[in-house]
C-alpha cells in the first residue's frame, strides 16, 4: 500500500489533536476541583500544593510548543530572491532566509484543498536557514557510517523514522560543535522528545517554517503558478517518476533556490498533526497531544494535487515514532546562533 493511502481524513485525525488550551483548561478544572476537596474535606493544606503542581506540570508539558500568539499582524516583507542567499553550513548548501509573514493554508475557494488545511492564517516566522535539497545518501552515509536505501549518493535519503531524523540532526551538531537541538524526558513509558529552540543546532522545520520556505513569496497552490502542467518541470510525482525516487536538485528549483519542494520524497517535519485556527500566530510548533506526525511535500506517486504548497501528509508511527517508508525522508534547518 502506497504511504499516501495511509494518510487519513482530517475530521478523522483531528479528534485526537488537542492544543495547550484544552490542556491548561482539563489542568485548572481539575486543579480548582481537588483544591476545593482538599481544603473542604480533608482540611489540610496540601492540597494547595497539590494544585499549583498539577497545574504547573501541565503548563511545563506544554511550554515548548505553545505558539506564541499576536495581534493582528502586520504584513512583513518576504526575501527577495537576492535575501535568500545560498551559504555552506557543514554538510549542507542552505539557503538563509530572513523571516517574515504569510498565509498559512488553503483559501476556501480552492477546489483541491482538504479541510485540515483551513483556516487560512496568518503566520510570522523568524529567520532560518534551510537545506537547498532533502538530506543525501551521501550525507546520510557520512555522519552516520550506515547505508540507508541506496549507495547512490545524490538520492535522498529515504526509509527514515521521524526518530531517526532527530538522531542524525543531533549527531551532526555535535559533530559540527552546535548545540544540539533534541533530548529526551520524561521516564519509560512516558519519554518523549523535546526541542531546544534556542539552540543553534540543526534539526527538522516546523511545518509553517516548510510552507514559508516552500511557497517561496507566493499566493498559489505551487510555488510556480496555479499551472498544474507545469509541475513536471518542478518536481518527481506519479506521471513522470517512473515509480521510483531520484537524484536530489535534478528539477527546477523554486524562487528562493530550493530543490524538491514538491515531490521526489515526503518530507518530515517536528510537528505534531492538528487543526488550525483563524488567529494570527507566531513561530508555532504544533499541538501539544497526538501521536500523529506531519509530512510534507508529497513524492514521487503522489499526484499534483497532493504535491501543493499547502498540501498536508500525516503518519501515525507504528511504535515510538519508528514508522519508516521508502518515499519518505527529510531536510534541516538551522539558525545560527548569532540570531538569538
Amino acid at each position: 500500500m502506497r504511504l499516501h493511502n495511509l494518510y487519513m481524513k482530517s475530521k478523522l485525525v483531528s479528534s485526537f489533536a488537542f492544543d495547550w488550551r484544552l490542556l491548561g483548561a482539563i489542568g485548572l478544572v481539575l486543579g480548582v476541583s481537588l483544591g476545593l476537596v482538599g481544603l473542604l474535606y480533608w482540611q489540610h493544606p496540601l492540597s494547595l500544593v497539590l494544585w499549583l503542581a498539577l497545574l504547573g506540570g501541565l503548563g511545563w508539558a506544554g511550554w515548548d510548543v505553545r505558539p506564541r500568539q499576536v495581534g493582528a499582524l502586520r504584513s512583513a516583507a518576504t526575501p527577495s530572491p537576492q535575501q535568500a542567499r545560498r551559504v555552506q553550513d557543514g554538510p549542507f548548501v542552505m539557503v538563509e532566509l530572513a523571516g517574515g509573514s504569510f498565509l498559512m493554508g488553503s483559501p476556501d475557494n480552492d477546489p483541491m484543498a482538504r479541510d485540515d488545511e483551513k483556516p487560512r492564517h496568518e503566520v510570522r516566522v523568524s529567520s532560518f536557514r534551510i537545506g537547498r535539497t532533502p538530506v543525501t545518501q551521501g550525507q546520510w552515509r557520512a555522519v552516520t557510517g550506515k547505508e540507508r536505501g541506496s549507495e547512490e549518493d545524490q538520492l535522498p535519503v529515504t526509509d527514515v523514522s521521524w526518530e531517526d531524523a532527530l538522531r542524525f540532526c543531533n549527531a551532526l551538531s555535535v559533530r559540527k560543535r552546535h548545540r544540539p537541538c533534541y533530548r529526551r524526558v520524561g521516564i519509560w513509558p512516558w519519554r518523549r522528545w523535546r526541542c531546544d529552540w534556542r539552540a543553534d543546532g540543526y534539526r527538522l522545520p516546523t511545518e509553517a517554517e516548510w510552507e514559508y520556505a516552500c511557497r517561496a513569496g507566493t499566493d498559489s497552490p505551487w510555488s510556480f503558478g496555479d499551472d498544474p502542467e507545469l509541475l513536471g518541470d518542478y518536481a518527481w510525482l506519479s506521471g513522470n517518476s517512473d515509480d521510483r525516487v531520484h537524484p536530489v536538485a535534478e528539477k527546477r528549483p523554486n524562487p528562493w533556490g530550493l530543490h524538491d519542494m514538491h515531490g521526489n520524497v515526503w518530507e518530515w517535519c517536528w510537528d505534531r498533526y492538528g487543526a488550525y485556527s483563524s488567529r494570527p500566530v507566531s513561530d508555532p510548533h504544533g499541538p501539544v497531544f497526538n501521536r500523529w506526525r506531519v509530512l510534507r511535500g508529497g513524492s514521487f506517486d503522489g499526484s499534483p494535487e497532493v504535491l501543493r504548497s499547502a498540501g498536508r501528509g500525516v503518519v501515525l508511527p507504528e511504535v515510538r515514532f519508528r514508522f519508516r517508508h521508502w518515499d519518505l525522508g527529510f531536510r534541516c534547518v538551522r539558525v545560527p546562533a548569532r540570531q538569538h
